[in-house]
């Protein structure tokens, strides 16, 4: 079976990045069913804030907050995935603080020779005007290249009317009104689904 992780980086569940990230799952079933999906909501778990101590350099590259927090119970979900979808939050132009808190941590994940080497990641954002989010996503590819992951975006559907990122706005297209409670960013939620497939076909070119 092939692994894809996908991470709800949102301290508030059920909203924005949740529905994004069910898109995408949507999308990689749509193209198999041999898929273990491995959903995370990220306010499940306590992560301490890296105190820059860097004893992550010296072997064993071992973090030692991590016998204080979650973040080993996280690595065993994470490592071995062949994809990662993360879908994260607009906070003032950059990832939500859950976010920004995991990808300092995942330091010890590079030192130990690049335990995501090779991983397919695929970014995702909410945020609250129509033309925020870009902060977000590069803050992500930034995590992904760093880790030595293979960035990957939608390029299914239409090349015209579908983006290549899934970016989901409080804002309608007026950009006087906003989504209600019950309402739902229709072309965001498309681009996800979308990106969703691309993830699983490419996921299972790789394990062939």
């Amino acid at each position: 079976m092939i692994k894809v992780s996908l991470i709800v980086g949102s301290p508030r569940k059920n909203r924005s990045c949740n529905f994004l990230i069910d898109k995408a799952i949507e999308g990689i079933k749509s193209v198999s069913a041999d898929f273990t999906i491995n959903k995370i909501q990220i306010t499940d778990y306590n992560i301490i804030p890296c105190n820059g101590c860097d004893a992550c350099l010296k072997s064993p590259n071992d973090c030692p907050l991590a016998k204080e927090d979650d973040t080993n119970a996280l690595e065993d979900l994470i490592l071995g995935s062949t994809a990662l979808i993360i879908a994260a939050p607009n906070y003032f132009g950059s990832v939500g603080s859950q976010i920004k808190v995991l990808i300092d941590r995942s330091r010890p994940w590079k030192m130990k020779n690049y335990l995501l080497r090779d991983v397919i990641l695929a970014p995702m954002a909410s945020t609250g005007l129509r033309n925020g989010g870009q902060g977000v996503i590069s803050d992500l590819i930034n995590f992904g290249l760093i880790q030595g992951m293979i960035i990957v975006a939608n390029n299914l559907g239409s090349p015209v009317l579908e983006g290549n990122l899934p970016i989901t706005s409080l804002q309608k297209y007026n950009l006087k009104e906003f989504v209600g409670k019950d309402e739902t960013d229709e072309l965001a939620g498309l681009i996800a689904y979308d990106l969703g497939k691309r993830v699983a076909e490419l996921s299972l070119k790789i394990k062939k």
